[in-house]
């Protein structure tokens, strides 16, 4: 058997095997346990994906360290704003390689205790426990968590929600004066990432931050069916962002692209999952007038290529 094709089976075994654990650990009682996460140690249920999404042999999360290094080599630290934190994994693996600061937000009090206990008693990050909005209204429908093994969404429904806070950008803004200076912001949110990229890039235009978001239509469409993907390009666009890195949802790089390329480009996530092969994109975009940007862009995609 050559080697190529002996190397595909082995990694489709370990894939096997990694995923009949992820299910057999979420059938258990779940626990707080403690785990390594591209070296950095952190506190975790114990069903939770991350350990499989990174497991050996696999770039997922390799991008955003990536982004955040190479700022803070260019200009000494990075701030970094996380959209949707979680148990704070974003912030602990960007800030084991990159100097600088970070403003967690994730409004689901189920992962609260674990973004206290990880990221808690770090002095150069924050948390805000609310649904970030943006940037002038707070003016949403009743708010309900769907949770699963990964995190969680939030989606919006008529009926009396579970009284979760809300926060515009422009507050969170002058909430934490620090982000006026941010330079990495990643947004997570399970479909509402589309219109908090529109948000953040008026709201913190300033600093003009490198952006880097998940981009899937099946959840946009679900809790903002009014939401047209295209518009986002075009707005890009006209805020001076010029370029996009794009990676599938397992962080193997797709492609390397103008933004005024991605409304024709972005029309493969209309296919099925089984047509495209992967589930979602996760994206970058840096500003044209954001020379270390444009780099940190040039590094992640290099970073993701050679894998």
């Amino acid at each position: 058997m050559p080697d190529s094709v002996l190397g595909k089976v082995v990694w489709r075994l370990r894939q096997i095997v990694w995923r009949l654990r992820l299910m057999m650990l979420a059938r258990l009682p779940d626990k707080p346990v403690r785990r390594s996460i591209r070296g950095v140690p952190m506190t975790l249920p114990r069903a939770h994906g991350l350990p499989y999404f990174t497991r050996p042999g696999t770039a997922y999360l390799r991008n955003l360290v990536e982004l955040g290094r190479s700022l803070a080599a260019s200009e000494g630290s990075v701030c970094v704003l996380d959209i949707g934190a979680n148990v704070g994994d974003t912030a602990l693996v960007v800030l084991d390689q990159a100097p600088g600061s970070a403003v967690c937000v994730e409004p689901d009090p189920m992962w609260h205790g674990y973004l206290a206990t990880n990221v808690g008693a770090m002095p150069n990050v924050a948390v805000e426990h609310s649904v970030l909005v943006g940037p002038d209204t707070e003016q949403v429908m009743g708010l309900a968590i769907r949770r699963h093994p990964v995190g969680s969404s939030i989606v919006e429904r008529t009926e009396a929600g579970q009284g979760l806070a809300t926060i515009t950008t422009t507050a969170l803004l002058e909430k934490f004066p620090q982000l006026g200076n941010v330079r990495l912001v990643k947004s997570d949110t399970d479909g509402y990432d589309i219109t908090l990229v529109d948000a953040v890039t008026v709201t913190f235009a300033a600093s003009r931050p490198v952006v880097f978001f998940e981009l899937d239509p099946r959840p946009t469409h679900l809790v903002m069916p009014e939401v047209v993907i295209a518009d986002l390009w075009d707005k890009l666009v006209e805020r001076g962002y010029e370029r996009a890195v794009v990676w599938d949802n397992g962080g193997s790089l797709l492609g390397d692209w103008p933004v005024a390329e991605m409304a024709e480009r972005s029309a493969v996530l209309d296919l099925s999952i089984q047509e495209r092969g992967y589930g979602y994109w996760d994206v970058a975009v840096a500003h044209k007038d954001d020379p270390a940007g444009l780099a940190a862009l040039d590094a992640a995609a290099a970073a993701t290529r050679a894998r």
